[in-house]
């Protein structure tokens, strides 16, 4: 089985949909699947990565770069005639890999949908214009693809319900944590010069640091002696919150890294005395998974896909509840006996978090893409 897939998130985006794309791939590697790749990585901007950092060094996948502006690759293949499918040298299944759909000539295609955020009327999560962009992208996802893959099953009902997926079409994928391990040096890290709490996120309101903000005042008046490290880049609006913070009486104890190294996190995880990540929505909710993986306890929301991927392991708050923000948080800080009790789970917790099954759990949804379908499935609502 020939399998292309959309690999550009791969060369360029550190976070999300790029640490998706490197690692599933690096999960098709391990399983011996590299010389039936064919990874399609289109963008004008030169890679941010090698291919010893992107895990293809060694291997017999093929990856096919154009240096062309994207908006004008779907008009170049229609002018020729041609699918992506036929650039990645005929492949029997092509996979989108992000809201960004690609014309196909013959391969089954197959789709990734992570959430449904850009369907939120109103919510101030993204611009109007990139939201109704990306909603059309999944509508023609939905239609044209033989299986929808999705991290959770909060996307998965959300898929189905939002978009009209039949439930028999859409996949969990569930993404892995154990990227992180690769960073741990066996001898650990030590203590920090000074304790703090950390909070790994892109900057922006569905990512609630405001409120996080809020309850961090509340932890300084309380008379902690934790820093507060946010590390995440500049997301939408994120004037909010960069003006609140200085206007916070705790500024002077909160640092923000906007571009945190990569190489920076394992160290930064594993020597927090909290995590803390209190968003307001998650398709999956990978950066909780990876400091658990790292040792720290964590606090998290009650909301979303949040307590479907941190089960027990974590103390779940409501997220736009400051003072149950605050207090989970000083519980964790102030109670030994509970932060080492959230660090176990954590880890075991982490743990059943693999690529490589994400991998496997991926190759079974493009078998079952290519099998026959006799009839399109379709979906009736009834009251």
């Amino acid at each position: 089985m020939r399998i292309g897939l959309d690999y550009r998130p791969a060369l360029q985006n550190r976070e999300g949909i790029g640490r998706y794309a490197r690692e599933l791939v690096r999960g098709f590697v391990e399983l011996g699947l590299d010389s039936e790749l064919g990874l399609f990585g289109y963008t004008l901007a030169a890679m941010r990565f090698s291919r010893e950092e992107l895990g293809l060094a060694r291997s017999k996948a093929e990856l096919l770069r154009l240096r062309l502006p994207s908006k004008w690759l779907p008009g170049l293949l229609r002018t020729l005639g041609k699918g992506v499918d036929d650039l990645v040298g005929g492949a029997d299944v092509y996979h989108h890999t992000q809201p960004n759909v690609l014309p196909v000539r013959r391969a089954a295609e197959v789709a990734t949908i992570f959430d449904c955020i850009f369907m939120l009327p109103d919510s101030g999560y993204l611009d109007a214009d990139v939201a109704e962009r990306m909603t059309a992208a999944a509508r023609e996802q939905v239609r044209r693809a033989k299986r929808i893959l999705v991290p959770s099953q909060y996307v998965g009902a959300e898929v189905v319900m939002a978009l009209g997926a039949h439930p028999a079409r859409v996949a969990v994928t569930e993404l892995g944590c154990d990227h992180i391990a690769r960073s741990l040096p066996p001898e650990g890290f030590g203590r920090a010069r000074e304790p703090y709490v950390l909070t790994v996120a892109r900057v922006d309101p569905r990512k609630n640091h405001l409120r996080m903000l809020r309850a961090f005042e509340l932890l300084v008046r309380e008379g902690l002696p934790q820093r507060w490290i946010v590390a995440g880049p500049r997301g939408h609006a994120w004037e909010e919150f960069a003006t609140a913070l200085e206007r916070s009486p705790a500024k002077a104890r909160v640092q923000w890294i906007v571009d945190a190294p990569e190489a920076e996190l394992p160290r930064l995880y594993a020597q927090a005395d909290c995590f803390l990540f209190a968003s307001l929505n998650e398709g999956f909710g990978l950066p909780p998974l990876e400091a658990m993986a790292c040792g720290a306890p964590v606090v998290s929301s009650c909301v979303t896909s949040l307590p479907e991927v941190c089960g027990d392991a974590a103390f779940l708050v409501e997220p736009t509840d400051v003072e149950r923000i605050f207090e989970a948080t000083r519980r964790v800080l102030v109670e030994p006996e509970l932060a080492a009790e959230l660090r176990a789970r954590g880890r075991a917790q982490a743990r059943k978090f693999t690529w490589r099954e994400c991998a496997k759990h991926t190759l079974l949804a493009y078998r079952k893409a290519l099998e026959p379908q006799t009839e399109s499935p379709k979906l009736r609502h009834t009251l």
